[in-house]
């Protein structure tokens, strides 16, 4: 917001420097931005807090400035108005979303220039010169911080104003000469025809006052201002006047700022009021007197002043203050300060009236204690050191996204939850998987020439029944070599595997077993639900090529993996025993067998463990051959069997006739061959 100082001295005499004036502001929570030189006046640019709306205006500065400089202000003188008895045709349809409307109908007014002196306050803030009674608007709304406007009283259609939403299909071209398209979550200013304005947006091309303008008819009104907000939103439109209805103008500046301008156009454009409408639809509740003792105040600022002193500093903001017994201080925050709540907001304000350089420090009395580490954010960062340490590159990406990605990502089921208001399309709801968010950084960096990906991120997934911490892997285009190839080959689905296998055994889970399932966004068959101890902690698996072809990856071989970080934590081994290293050697057996294609190592496994008894210590999956001499509809299998006694060598014997269990109960039980 500018601010005129030539203009504020109109209300608050002083005579420093406007840098010092600039700083002062700025340490009482008015942040001065900029300073410019304008036509022999000088300008401030305000940073205002959205909390503040009573500070988007001149009389608010002033009143500011009066109290940081401990100056008396005054306002601006308002001639005796004597309004008849008359009323305007006023309707509010929609009294939520306009509280108050004053209309007041000047007749016989001659347009014209506004005097030199409005003008040269304008002009200073960059204000657009139209004529005397548009000028008066803008010059009130300014001063007072009250949006004012002013109609041609004849082209409404049937004399009246009529407060509604829009009706399905209505367009208004507003001042700004844009057709707009309206809807019924938009509320208008109507005649009885038509919407001759968007309320507390712009008013309508239609019935804008002209030089041959006789009979205007004055709005002044209180607005809601979520609907100010969403409709400015919606329409791309935004004014001076929807900007301080969005952040709330003061209930009682409604009148006031009607009789400020009132008497200005009787003074610079002549005419008579012969009628005024003043509808009411509620009233300001009365705030109850706040208790706030000097104690109080002097143990939260450290200080050491007295109540005289600190009910002059009140004052000066506006504050009813009372003294009561106990030194106790009975408030009653001004009207327009809607953002003064409870007693620490009080206390904030003589702070910084105060001066926050101007309070006494010292040193607070901290008594060491051993920090207590956070169990749970110490596994999630556990958790990212062991995927980084897997070659993977973390990503953050928004928790808010677009419901066309779900869509594109075959995760149209899943119930994104919608946010009510969002900013914009891409933030509409919440994600309820991280398979979108990774999709999208993926095709961002394949877009840009990175095409052998391993990415990783540890965020939080939203589901109707709560929230939930998840890791999302994903990985595609070729890698180094392992114990698997000889040289760089293109991924598959068993990279996925192996890292997530890798961190759930250093997270020492026992029983965790890949079962086959199926997803709407994986390729049938090779997708697989991870489970602990019979409990689904996650999935993995490769992307189904429609949803790559959506997201414009080229790439063929793209697998995604997610795991519900929380249930991991409940299964998580936190203190893990020290095994020693055996001291017996191992026998290490190969089998290969060609089995059915739907069959997975997950069954072989299960058996193995099952006959094995204490003597067998691992199953190692080596390799799958899917080439030449391998019966149709089957696929080589090569895995290793180690066995191993903590307690004694193993003979051969007994090596061999488990070993021949084993591979016999494959044979029986899942129909494989021997190889």
């Amino acid at each position: 917001m500018k601010i005129s100082l030539n203009w504020l001295k109109d209300y608050v005499r002083f005579g420093i420097p406007a840098e010092r004036l600039a700083h002062a502001l700025t340490m009482a929570g008015l942040e001065v931005k900029k300073i410019s030189a304008v036509d022999g006046d000088t300008v401030f640019e305000l940073e205002i807090t959205p909390n503040r709306p009573d500070c988007l205006n001149m009389l608010g500065i002033a009143r500011e400035t009066a109290a940081v400089l401990n100056k008396r202000w005054k306002e601006p003188i308002v001639r005796g108005l004597k309004y008849p008895s008359k009323k305007c045709t006023i309707d509010v349809l929609d009294k939520k979303g306009c509280p108050r409307y004053i209309a007041t109908l000047i007749e016989d007014v001659q347009i014209a220039e506004a005097p030199r002196a409005i003008q040269r306050r304008l002009t200073a803030l960059g204000t657009r010169l139209i004529n005397n009674v548009v000028d008066i608007t803008n010059f009130c709304l300014i001063e007072t911080g009250q949006p004012l406007h002013a109609f041609d009283y004849d082209k409404l259609a049937g004399g009246k104003i009529v407060v509604r939403r829009a009706k399905e299909g209505e367009r208004i071209i507003t001042l700004d000469e844009v057709e707009r398209p309206l809807d019924p979550s938009i509320l208008v200013i109507a005649d009885a025809e038509k919407p001759v304005a968007i309320a507390g947006v712009m008013g309508g091309k239609e019935t804008e006052v002209e030089g041959n303008t006789k009979n205007i008819l004055l709005e002044s009104a209180y607005f809601d201002p979520v609907l100010i907000r969403r409709a400015s939103r919606k329409l791309g439109l935004s004014s001076d006047s929807s900007y301080r209805f969005e952040r709330g103008v003061d209930y009682d500046t409604v009148k006031t700022g009607m009789d400020r301008a009132v008497s200005l156009i009787l003074d610079c454009a002549q005419g008579r009021v012969v009628r005024r409408s003043d509808v009411a639809a509620a009233f300001r509740r009365t705030r109850p007197a706040v208790p706030l003792s000097v104690e109080r105040i002097n143990a939260f600022l450290g200080a050491d002043e007295s109540a005289s002193r600190y009910k002059q500093i009140l004052k000066r903001l506006g504050f009813s203050v009372a003294m009561a017994a106990g030194g106790v201080l009975k408030l009653k925050a001004p009207p327009f300060r809607a953002d003064i709540r409870q007693d620490v907001d009080v206390i904030e304000e003589i702070a910084r009236i105060s001066g926050y350089d101007r309070l006494p420090s010292s040193l607070p009395l901290i008594q060491a204690a051993p920090i207590q580490a956070d169990a749970k954010r110490e596994f999630r960062r556990t958790i990212s050191d062991l995927v980084v340490a897997q070659g993977f590159y973390e990503v953050v990406t928004y928790a808010m996204i677009n419901p066309e990605s779900l869509v594109r990502s075959r995760q149209a089921d899943l119930e994104g939850i919608k946010v009510r208001n969002p900013l914009s399309q891409d933030q509409a709801v919440l994600r309820p998987s991280l398979l979108p968010s990774l999709l999208s950084a993926a095709a961002f960096n394949i877009n840009r020439d990175q095409k052998n990906l391993k990415l990783f991120e540890i965020g939080k997934i939203y589901l109707p029944l709560g929230e939930q911490d998840v890791l999302g892997l994903v990985i595609m285009g070729q890698h180094g070599r392992d114990w698997r190839r000889q040289e760089n080959s293109e991924t598959d689905f068993y990279d996925i595997k192996g890292a997530v296998e890798h961190l759930l055994s250093r997270g020492g889970l026992k029983d965790v077993q890949f079962e086959r399932s199926d997803y709407a966004w994986f390729e049938k068959g090779q997708g697989a639900c991870v489970s602990v101890e019979g409990s689904s902690v996650g999935m993995l698996g490769k992307v189904e090529e429609g949803v790559l072809a959506n997201w414009d990856i080229k790439q063929k071989n793209v697998y995604f993996a997610q795991l519900d970080l929380e249930r991991i934590w409940s299964h998580c081994a936190l203190k893990q025993s020290y095994r020693p290293v055996c001291e017996y050697p191992a026998v290490i057996r190969d089998v290969s067998l060609a089995v059915k294609r739907d069959i997975d190592f997950q069954q072989v496994k299960e058996i193995a463990f099952r006959l094995g008894e204490e003597i067998l210590s691992s199953v190692q999956f080596r390799e799958e051959y899917l080439g030449e001499k391998i019966p149709s509809g089957c696929r080589g299998m090569v895995f290793s069997l180690i066995y191993q006694s903590s307690e004694r060598t193993l003979r051969e014997d007994e090596v061999n006739a488990l070993h021949g269990s084993i591979v016999q109960a494959c044979i029986f039980e899942l129909g494989a061959i021997q190889r």
